[in-house]
């Protein structure tokens, strides 16, 4: 619809309903121009301006996000050296990727305290650099390992800004086994913060981590009821171990991860810190801001015509920033071919400071507050979230829930419809089921991604990770194989 320089401007809605009704030419209004989520919410076409809302306390305003690049490379000496270029060239933060770990993608360290050691020899722990831990199933191992390779390497607990990732629930949830039931998972979970305590550290130790359900095609709200449930699992469980609810909180991160999907990458980031004030005021405590780590999301990446995953990548950065995470990660364009070389890390950090350094988007705290849509689809991810977190706890908690593999069959439902909406091409997916390129150009990966495989025989349903493009993938070998 053309507006000439004179138009009057519309700013009625039923104004601009009955023009956009005469452009439609019959067709239905609500098929063409509105749409809705995986949880069912519905996205209007145009939103008035949001009345009553503050920004949401979150990063402080003007404060840089943390640039996270990781640690995966199952190669010492090759970890290191990334490492280093990486911190030398605008990373402020490593994450120490364990074999197993809900992102590692087939590829990651050791819980190993030589390997860590020999992996961060030459980076300087106490110079204020973000350290984080992705844990695999032991994560206790992991977390041990990384502790004695600082003693080994002559740096105190008390100098090292470190986040262990201790995550039980979801990396017991992403391989289908947990270490006993519910009181046994908190017991261990509780004991192993405690222990590095005592050591000198001062946390958070524990993730409540979401990215498990989004990687297993699950929906937003699935996503942030899994990461709230989680949460207050392990609030009770610091607490039951002597610790206060004041002091338990702060021993607990969160994470997420962010695609391309802009508004409900920027609404569920935002939603999380909503979700979780609430725990906090029905707790009787004064919410604080949570900090909140969020990642390019893994199961958005395709083989076929990689380079695109350089834009998605991007779009997920700039969700993530403008949603308020405190550190972000960028999967390299090349992850899902295999472990990236050095130009494709590259990319992936410079990604995060071109949209820091050169687009400023840390300088506004909650850029979005008061934007119609993006206080609609909070509002609405709030109440839809708060709802299956209540349906989780009434299954009996998180660790309950997945043992009945109830979690996993709702979020098993919300993949299929994703996959079959590709496949209707209802969704689209760019280079895989439209605008195809006809030939795409290789790129170089350090080793190709070996096939998944589960460390250990699950006892109930993993969560699986997909990519949703690995089908339709399928179909194009296949297709050339044939010519």
């Amino acid at each position: 619809m053309a507006l000439a320089l004179n138009d009057p401007i519309v700013t009625d809605q039923a104004e601009w309903r009955k023009l956009a009704l005469a452009v439609l030419k019959g067709a239905d209004f609500e098929t063409v121009l509105t749409s809705k989520t995986a949880d069912g919410l519905r996205i209007e076409p145009l939103y008035a301006k949001a009345d009553g809302y503050s920004p949401i306390i979150g990063r402080a305003s003007g404060a840089a996000w943390s640039i996270l690049q990781r640690m995966d490379n199952p190669d010492a000496a090759q970890a290191n050296a990334q490492a280093l270029s990486d911190l030398e060239n605008g990373a402020t933060g490593l994450t120490l990727v364990f074999e197993n770990a809900i992102g590692s993608h087939g590829f990651g360290l050791p819980a190993k305290a030589d390997f860590i050691e020999e992996a961060l020899r030459g980076v300087y722990l106490d110079a204020g650099i973000d350290i984080v831990l992705d844990c695999g199933p032991r994560g206790r191992d992991a977390a041990h390992a990384f502790a004695d390779a600082c003693k080994a390497l002559g740096f105190p607990p008390n100098t090292i800004r470190v986040r262990f990732g201790l995550n039980p629930v979801g990396t017991g949830a992403r391989i289908g086994a947990l270490h006993g039931d519910g009181p046994a998972v908190a017991k261990n979970v509780s004991t192993a913060v405690n222990d590095l305590l005592s050591q000198g550290f001062s946390g958070p130790f524990i993730a409540a981590d979401g990215r498990v359900v989004h990687a297993a095609g699950g929906s937003e709200a699935q996503e942030l009821a899994f990461t709230l449930s989680s949460a207050v699992f392990y609030l009770r469980a610091l607490e039951a171990s002597g610790l206060s609810l004041d002091e338990a909180r702060g021993m607990i991160e969160f994470r997420l991860a962010t695609d391309a999907d802009q508004f409900l990458s920027i609404a569920k980031h935002r939603a999380l810190r909503r979700l979780w004030a609430s725990v906090e005021n029905q707790c009787g405590l004064a919410p604080k801001p949570l900090f909140l780590s969020s990642e390019t999301a893994s199961r958005m990446m395709t083989r076929q015509d990689s380079h695109m995953n350089l834009l998605r990548a991007g779009m997920g950065c700039f969700a993530a920033a403008v949603g308020g995470a405190d550190a972000i990660t960028v999967l390299p364009f090349t992850t899902a071919l295999g472990l990236p070389d050095p130009f494709a890390r590259r990319l992936a950090r410079n990604t995060q400071l071109v949209l820091l350094e050169e687009a400023h988007l840390a300088k506004v705290s909650d850029p979005v507050a008061g934007a119609g849509v993006y206080e609609a689809l909070t509002d609405a991810l709030v109440t839809e979230a708060w709802q299956q977190f209540r349906q989780i706890e009434s299954e009996g908690g998180i660790v309950a829930s997945l043992k009945d593999g109830h979690i996993q069959s709702r979020i098993a439902e919300v993949c299929a419809e994703r996959i079959k909406a590709l496949a209707e091409k209802k969704s689209l997916l760019i280079g895989v089921n439209a605008f195809k390129a006809p030939v795409t150009t290789p790129v170089e990966t350090l080793a190709p991604t070996p096939p998944l495989q589960n460390p250990i025989a699950p006892m109930f349903t993993p969560l699986t990770p997909v990519r949703l493009a690995e089908a339709f993938e399928a179909e194009h070998v296949a297709e050339g194989s044939a010519q």
